[in-house]
């Protein structure tokens, strides 16, 4: 399967690969690290040969894999522990399984910002001209921030010219555009950036293991990143891939996610520990902080973005 690396793939083996292959020991799991796009291109370069069953994604790169034909549909005969979501994070005709939620958030380092940002146009700031990385836009994160202040300034996913001016402007400031989870941490760790869009499983993470990074949900924005597990279209061990996704589904597989990466679970039926129910962010309640763009929308366009991203920003 593939799964994202870094302290992710870390917490997703105690989790839910070690516990899954105990209680199934005929089926052993083999794991690829990829984000949502690289996932994406993995699907398609593999459509007439799989090689890769289970594949993590966020849910922009899911909707497209599901308008191209490359997943192979679930069913609660198929995945039980369906049955267990929220309403609000199951999926019409179930083509792919909601498995966490987490805010996207601003990370920042309390060694170098001692008052967290209160908002997304803190970016903008010229103190912090030459302190902050920005995700980019081949990245969810980096979609995120972009449709986020692209609304800020008063644009739509039909009009992202409020984003890219935006953009503009602030481009002179960033070190740099990462494309992994690891390399925003490492910029941050070691104080070559002061700030950056984020997610708040990963920042929750750092904190955990002692780093000086810590979080914030600006006022002015509070997008839910939402990310699925797919089935790829064409899959030889179908029933092992349904087996295993079931497992992640489950309340003790929610809780113990929350436990180890903490990501946000959403199967109503999941019960956290004490301790990690008041470090991630867990329960319907959450959703009234945050919001869902309409991730259609934004995978039908996010391609001329990037190619108009990758020219005008980037370069």
């Amino acid at each position: 399967m593939a799964v994202y690396g870094g302290t992710f793939e870390e917490g997703w083996k105690k989790a839910i690969i070690t516990p899954f292959e105990t209680a199934n020991p005929n089926i052993k799991i083999r794991t690829t690290q990829g984000l949502t796009f690289q996932n994406l291109a993995t699907m398609r370069a593999q459509k007439d040969d799989v090689k890769v069953d289970v594949l993590l994604m966020d849910e922009v790169a899911a909707e497209q894999a599901m308008a191209e034909g490359l997943v192979e549909p679930l069913s609660v005969e198929k995945v039980p522990h369906l049955a267990d979501l929220y309403p609000t994070f199951r999926v019409p005709g179930d083509p792919f399984a909601k498995f966490m939620f987490a805010s996207a958030v601003v990370a920042y380092d309390s060694n170098q910002i001692k008052e967290p940002p209160t908002s997304y146009k803190d970016f903008w700031k010229p103190e912090y001209k030459g302190r902050i990385a920005i995700n980019n836009l081949d990245s969810t994160v980096g979609l995120i921030f972009f449709v986020t202040i692209n609304e800020i300034y008063g644009g739509t996913l039909d009009n992202v010219e409020p984003g890219f001016e935006a953009m503009k402007k602030l481009k002179g400031s960033v070190v740099t555009f990462p494309t992994q989870h690891a390399q925003l941490a490492q910029l941050l760790n070691n104080g070559d950036v002061a700030m950056a869009p984020w997610v708040s499983d990963r920042v929750i993470g750092q904190e955990k293991a002692g780093s000086s990074m810590r979080l914030t949900i600006p006022a002015d924005g509070g997008i839910v990143n939402e990310a699925v597990m797919v089935v790829a279209k064409g899959s030889k061990h179908k029933d092992a891939a349904f087996k295993y996704i079931d497992y992640a589904l489950s309340p003790e597989g929610q809780a113990a996610n929350a436990k180890y990466t903490f990501i946000s679970p959403v199967s109503s039926k999941a019960v956290l520990d004490e301790e990690t129910a008041k470090t991630v962010p867990n329960g319907p309640d959450v959703m009234k902080t945050v919001h869902r763009p309409d991730w259609k929308k934004i995978s039908a366009n996010s391609p001329k973005w990037l190619e108009r991203w990758n020219r005008e920003i980037v370069q």
